[in-house]
């Protein structure tokens, strides 16, 4: 009898059958509520990528669209949170197999033999958006004498409310869990202990086991994910892109960001300088990786372990390349850049948010639109590629702040965008606490079923965000201004600053010939825009107006 890791999300840029995809999105929408946001946003993000897939079969794509468009560099591997998972029960020497949502939808034999072996199954929320999701897969896995393991992203707000058929929450650090949840093992499931400084209580019928947090700021303790391991799981030689985390939480506070709150943590912890350039080191030789995909929500920052760690990997011959999250002010620095190019960084993706000073202000972003368009500009002298995601509809923000994020993009002329809309989906974060809800008149759905819940406020609602994000997209398409990345997800690592134009004119013919925009997606938008205001309406009614509400008593720590 083993361990079964399910990872992975209901619906992701991975899937290869559009039948599967469709059936498993047809699940989500009937185990959500209030789902016509969660809908509009995946019409709005589907529009560039059929009006791509139409112009290169009536068009043609230039080759650098072709090879973007069938990248699959980024979407073949299993998630880190499985590699961390099969790494920290190697070490406890309990057997285990693995297998990702998708996998348990496509082969059922295949399921029904995982399940068949599995005395525990180790479920990662990290990709699943929210109860919904949770509850399709749950269907999936639950037997009897099965016991299931829930962690990941969603495990603080399922420690307050744990869904049937769960045995255990498990909330922080995965590397302090395991062994817990190990010795529980070997008890025959009958003694189940908290790691030190953790903490075990009862609800709801299952358990919720807190980690409790590393001392001190250093994750240099943590066992290092092994990409090897999980290679000769698969037979295979090695992994030419592998993920990599070196930090949790982060010391800013975005007003919509729950990063610094992950993990049942709220201080900033972060590996050396010296351990991220040997654990690269070390993947480049037993797995032939050639780059690596950090996915912290901040490696730039602290500034001097950046340098350090780019000053090892020039001394060392520069072992792999890479690719990070960065801040704009820290990429502001023209030497900072120069320096991470020189150390092997390809890629960087930054959190741009938006071109209005008073909407930045008001995400709390500490930065500004100059040190945005310095960042921008610093790396395209670098020749580092720029992933710029932006957000619509954020308190503040008018059809005026709308515009001017689009003259800042036109200037700013990033390599690549991503627009999201506006979302209070994540508990806790700054935006929601009662000041800033009436601070900007702001009213959110409490409703953890649905991936998108509906709000607005004093400027905007939910629903007007989707038709401005629509018209965004549009008009970035039409003035050449960057390339959609949700069109080339797969495939952004192969871009080259020479690759450009090209592809901007395949954007820009793919937006003009509007023959889905006609026959699909105008009347499609239409009536899903009709369904979410009437929805929207008729859930937020029933919410009392933020300026009217009483700051709550402070919670308890979560720690004992």
């Amino acid at each position: 009898m083993s361990v079964l890791i399910v990872t992975g999300g209901l619906v992701s840029a991975a899937e290869t059958s559009l039948s599967g995809a469709l059936r498993k999105s047809v699940l989500q929408w009937r185990a959500s509520e209030a789902a016509w946001l969660d809908l509009k946003v995946k019409v709005v993000m589907a529009e560039p990528i059929a009006e791509a897939a139409v112009e290169r079969l009536l068009g043609g794509a230039p080759p650098e669209a072709e090879l973007l468009m069938r990248g699959r560099d980024t979407l073949d591997l299993p998630e880190l949170a499985e590699v961390a998972l099969a790494t920290a029960l190697d070490k406890e020497g309990l057997p285990y197999e693995a297998a990702t949502v998708a996998e348990l939808f496509a082969d059922a034999p295949r399921r029904a033999a995982l399940l068949a072996r599995a005395e525990a199954v180790y479920l990662s929320t990290t990709l699943l958006r929210d109860l919904g999701e949770l509850e399709t897969v749950l269907s999936l896995v639950r037997r009897p004498g099965i016991k299931v393991v829930v962690g990941g992203s969603l495990g603080s707000v399922l420690a307050e409310d744990p869904p049937p058929g769960v045995d255990v929450v498990a909330v922080g650090y995965g590397e302090l869990l395991v062994p817990a949840l190990a010795a529980w093992a070997r008890s025959g499931y009958r003694a189940l202990t908290p790691p030190d400084g953790g903490l075990l209580t009862r609800r709801a019928g299952a358990w919720v086991l807190r980690s409790g947090l590393p001392a001190g700021t250093s994750l240099d303790g943590l066992d290092t994910p092994d990409w090897a391991a999980a290679a000769r799981r698969r037979g295979r030689a090695g992994w030419k892109v592998v993920q990599y985390e070196s930090v949790r939480g982060c010391p800013y506070r975005c007003a919509f960001c729950n990063y610094p709150f992950l993990f049942d943590d709220t201080r900033f912890r972060y590996k050396s300088a010296r351990r991220i350039a040997d654990d690269w080191t070390r993947y480049a030789q037993t797995c032939g990786t050639e780059v690596v995909s950090c996915l912290d929500s901040l490696f730039t920052v602290p500034p001097k372990r950046n340098r350090e760690l780019c000053d090892i990997l020039v001394a060392r011959g520069t072992p792999v390349k890479w690719l990070c999250y960065a801040r704009a002010d820290d990429l502001a620095d023209e030497e900072t850049v120069a320096a991470m190019k020189a150390a092997g960084c390809v890629q960087v993706q930054i959190g741009l948010e938006s071109g209005d000073p008073v909407v930045l202000a008001n995400m709390n972003k500490r930065v500004t639109p100059e040190a945005n368009l310095a960042a921008l500009e610093n790396c395209r002298k670098h020749g580092l590629t720029t992933v710029t995601t932006l957000i619509v509809g954020f308190p503040g923000e008018t059809a005026a702040t709308l515009e001017r994020t689009f003259e800042h993009l036109r200037h700013g002329r990033p390599d690549f965008h991503f627009l999201a809309t506006f979302s209070t989906r994540a508990a806790g974060v700054p935006v929601l606490e009662p000041e800033s809800r009436a601070r900007f008149g702001l009213r959110a759905a409490s409703n953890p079923r649905t991936t998108a819940p509906y709000w607005d406020h004093d400027t905007m609602s939910c629903a007007q965000a989707g038709v401005h994000a629509r018209a965004l997209n549009r008009r970035l398409a039409l003035a050449g201004t960057s390339l959609n990345a949700a069109v080339y997800y797969g495939g952004v690592l192969s871009y080259r600053p020479e690759m450009r134009a090209p592809l901007l004119a395949f954007q820009k013919r793919a937006a003009e010939r509007g023959v889905l925009r006609r026959a699909l997606f105008d009347p499609l938008n239409a009536f899903v825009d009709r369904r979410l205001a009437a929805d929207v309406e008729a859930w937020l009614s029933g919410e009392p107006h933020p300026r009217s509400v009483s700051r709550p008593a402070a919670p308890e720590p979560l720690h004992a």
